[in-house]
């Protein structure tokens, strides 16, 4: 029995490695090609910034045809044509000079990307974890932020040493090389496809006739309320890219705006950990709404540290900030199992992960813009605090939603 438990375990091990290298690398690590890049072939860094822009949204579009395919593809075909379009088309990058070819290259490293990205992730974790789901997700999703706070300034440095063109290709080797273990070991989307059960054993269906066949699930009130909420909360999840400008604005200076996005990252990933851990003891609802009270509290901070110049209190609200991605990256899925349960997740968090990236899709452009018409980050903390209040309300009428539509469909 302990063998196959930890079969259990080493399936998120595959994962985690997935995770590191489709979020990870191939979106959290894009950023730090933009100067380089741009300056040295004369092209405007907002132009040559699009490519990443085509890259989500090329992933969120997979995000939505993705559980589709595995329905009838073996995910090791999906999986392996994901990670060579991922690599090549960054190698592609390398020798690319035109921004066109950019463009193109960037969309196709999203389509791979997408095929090993949030959602398959997320549908496996669900196939094969019936107890420690939380957890389980958890560990998987953190490696997202871990490896983009190791290969950010690993590639920076590689940047300023060998140069942009070299540093594409080992972007290009490292996310091949995490993908490599989930390539290499056998395993499958469900595990009674290699004679196992999900940990915690096989769960009785209780769904009946009249539910989710003729109820679900687009139309429903706790379906667009989440979809609402998925778009609100991931659109303020790109607040950490304008810590620098913050910093300078209130007369700091830009080490001080980097160090802040770094704290961040490292609240990014303690708080996917700890949203796991309370999802599993006090169900992903409370958990979820612990994590929203977290980043309400340092949107509080930020307004009190720019105000007294306090740089200490602004590090301790990018901490806590970092809390917005354990919801967008691990709270929605927890949530999408618990409302609409295992049969119906896949359908569901097709949706959900796409709404993830138009969210984050918005939300650099959006910030940008509020700052432009009123001078100051001010109004970005208080608009997010008006964003976490709805979500709060949003989340109480899918509750009660659910209990009304739902209470025979878990």
């Amino acid at each position: 029995m302990s063998g196959k438990i930890q079969k259990h375990w080493l399936i998120v091990v595959l994962l985690c490695g997935l995770a590191a290298s489709s979020i990870g690398v191939c979106s959290n690590c894009v950023g730090i090609f933009y100067t380089p890049v741009s300056d040295d072939l004369g092209i405007l860094r907002g132009s040559f910034a699009m490519h990443a822009t085509l890259s989500s949204l090329a992933t969120a579009a997979m995000a939505f045809l993705t559980p589709k395919l595995m329905a009838v593809i073996p995910y090791k075909r999906l999986l392996f044509f994901g990670a060579a379009l991922a690599t090549l088309s960054t190698v592609g990058m390398a020798f690319s000079r035109q921004l066109w070819l950019f463009f193109v290259l960037g969309i196709l490293r999203g389509v791979g990307a997408g095929l090993f990205a949030n959602v398959p992730v997320s549908i496996i974790l669900t196939n094969w974890f019936h107890q420690k789901h939380g957890i389980a997700s958890g560990i998987t999703l953190s490696f997202s932020g871990l490896s983009g706070a190791i290969c950010s300034p690993l590639l920076a440095q590689c940047i300023t040493t060998f140069g942009w063109s070299t540093s594409y290709l080992v972007m290009a080797a490292i996310i091949l090389l995490l993908t490599i273990p989930a390539l290499v070991y056998p395993f499958t989307v469900r595990p009674q496809d290699m004679g196992l059960t999900p940990y915690g054993g096989e769960r009785v269906q209780t769904v009946q006739k009249s539910d989710f066949d003729t109820m679900f699930l687009y139309k429903k009130v706790s379906f667009i309320c989440l979809c609402v909420m998925t778009v609100l909360h991931t659109s303020i999840a790109g607040i950490a890219q304008h810590f620098t400008g913050f910093a300078t604005s209130i007369e700091f200076t830009v080490e001080i705006g980097a160090f802040m996005m770094s704290l961040s990252m490292v609240g990014n990933i303690v708080t996917k950990l700890l949203i796991g851990v309370l999802s599993d003891k006090i169900g992903p609802v409370k958990s979820c709404v612990v994590m929203i009270l977290l980043n309400a509290f340092s949107m509080l901070l930020f307004l009190l540290g720019s105000g007294s110049g306090s740089v200490a209190v602004l590090y301790v609200a990018s901490f806590c900030y970092g809390s917005v991605y354990s919801v967008g990256a691990v709270g929605f899925s927890l949530l999408s199992k618990h409302f609409f349960g295992e049969k119906y997740f896949s359908k569901a968090y097709a949706v959900i992960g796409l709404l993830t990236y138009v969210g984050s899709a918005l939300s650099l452009p959006l910030i940008g813009y509020l700052y432009d018409f009123t001078g100051s980050y001010q109004g970005m903390f208080l608009v997010t605090l008006g964003i976490h209040a709805v979500n709060l309300v949003l989340l109480t009428v899918i509750v009660k939603s659910y209990k009304k539509d739902y209470h025979t469909a878990k």
